[in-house]
């Protein structure tokens, strides 16, 4: 009788494997090849699943991706206040050595991009999905009057996930510039802002 294969959980497996190898020899060790042997499958049986680099960097980061945004809608945002928001916002910043190797496999698919068209709509929804985290927050704090109604939810979801980029961009080049509280304080800042009309 044919063994049965469950294909999630083979995916998953070769994800894990993918992070093994991120961890051990880090984001630019990543190959078919490499995950291949990490996760004990041939080169062949490793295509049925994920066909290039860029299909498999582009599932681990959609899983990062979506751990960190169901983070953040599973907070209880019905009593939001400043502080709330920030603790949410804070989750998108990679804060520790994991979080920083995630975003730098993310790196490694932005770079992948050059040469594999297919993916840019990954990065598109990868964004989008971090912009809707970042309203998810901003509209929280709207409903608790904490956002002027003179200000656009939109336009300043745009401003503060430029915001997030930048300090991620920071904790993976130059960890030392911007300690995580400086970063909280900054974002405290910005958020308290969204309070007052808009000056033009």
């Amino acid at each position: 009788m044919p063994k049965v294969v469950d294909h999630e959980q083979r995916r998953e497996e070769i994800v894990a494997a993918m992070w093994r190898v991120v961890e051990r020899d880090g984001a630019t060790a990543v190959s078919v090849r490499s995950v291949a042997t990490e996760a004990g499958i041939s080169k062949t049986g490793m295509s049925y699943y994920f066909a290039s680099q860029g299909e498999l960097l582009a599932s681990a980061i959609e899983i990062s991706v979506e751990t960190v945004t169901d983070r953040i809608l599973q907070m209880d945002l019905l009593d939001c206040d400043v502080q709330t928001a920030v603790s949410a916002l804070m989750e998108l910043i990679p804060g520790d050595e994991l979080r920083r190797q995630q975003a730098r496999v993310w790196l490694q698919l932005l770079a992948l991009e050059q040469v594999d068209p297919s993916i840019a709509p990954v990065l598109h929804t990868l964004n989008v999905a971090v912009r809707d985290g970042v309203v998810v927050v901003l509209t929280a704090l709207a409903n608790q009057g904490l956002v002027d109604p003179s200000r656009s939810i939109v336009d300043e979801a745009v401003d503060i996930h430029a915001t997030i980029d930048g300090f991620s961009m920071h904790a993976l080049t130059d960890i030392g510039l911007d300690s995580r509280e400086r970063m909280r304080s900054a974002m405290v800042h910005r958020l308290t802002q969204l309070r007052s009309p808009i000056v033009v």
